[in-house]
């Protein structure tokens, strides 16, 4: 074989478009259910209910007359409590998804750069290669 890409053979780039496209294909199924995904906060002993979207913006805040009879501050601190607990539940939902469909959100650094060297390995390889094949390279 005149070419050797870094030891990475048709197989292995078999393989990885196959990893690659089943990973697109599970991530694209689930856009919609993401989407679909609605946060709830409380806060004051439930009197405040917040709602939230699938990007964790607030779409509806529900507050009981009793609540009124906080204090300002504290009608504040308990409205924050139930604003950050629809957020936080729209995104524990989300990774609750992605992991339920065995897509990893953490990268391993070491095989990163195992696969960046590999694949930077297999450039210079090819760029020798041509270098070879190229006029003016004794070739004459």
């Amino acid at each position: 074989m005149l070419l050797d890409p870094g030891g990475i053979s048709p197989e292995d780039l078999e393989r990885v478009a196959r990893e690659a496209d089943e990973a697109l294909r599970r991530l694209a199924g689930l856009q919609e259910r993401i989407n679909s995904i609605r946060g709830t906060g409380t806060g004051a002993d439930g009197m405040i209910v917040v709602g939230a979207d699938s990007s964790g913006r607030i779409d509806s805040i529900q507050l009981n007359p009793r609540v009124m009879r906080l204090a300002s501050q504290d009608l504040a601190g308990e409205l924050l409590r139930a604003v950050s607990g629809a957020q936080d539940d729209c995104a524990r939902q989300t990774h609750d998804l992605i992991a339920e469909a065995g897509v990893s959100t953490s990268v391993d650094p070491a095989a990163y750069e195992a696969m960046e060297r590999q694949v930077n390995d297999a450039h210079a390889a090819f760029i020798r290669e041509m270098e070879r094949f190229s006029p003016g390279h004794g070739q004459g």
